[in-house]
């Protein structure tokens, strides 16, 4: 149990900071906040899906924990969002 809040801390903190650096790397670099492909906006919480394929594949706590996390991140953040039409 203790493993499974970890990896849920785990993966706000890492949701937490690539939606950052994602930020500042897109907005001063690329000059673009979202990636948007043919109209529509994929969101971060899209990483969270490989992290349960992983967890259907090899039954790790870790990586369902993590997807969890990734998940509670964007959906307090920015809603419970995987793609967006703009």
């Amino acid at each position: 149990m203790k493993k499974f809040i970890f990896s849920i801390i785990l993966g706000v903190l890492a949701a937490f900071l690539y939606e950052n650096i994602m930020l500042m790397f897109g907005t001063k670099v690329l000059h673009k906040t979202e990636l948007v492909i043919q109209g529509y906006k994929l969101h971060h919480s899209l990483y969270a899906l490989p992290f349960f394929a992983a967890y259907g594949l090899n039954k790790k706590i870790f990586f369902l924990g993590f997807g969890i996390g990734i998940l509670l991140q964007h959906t307090i953040t920015d809603g419970f969002r995987f793609i967006q039409k703009v």
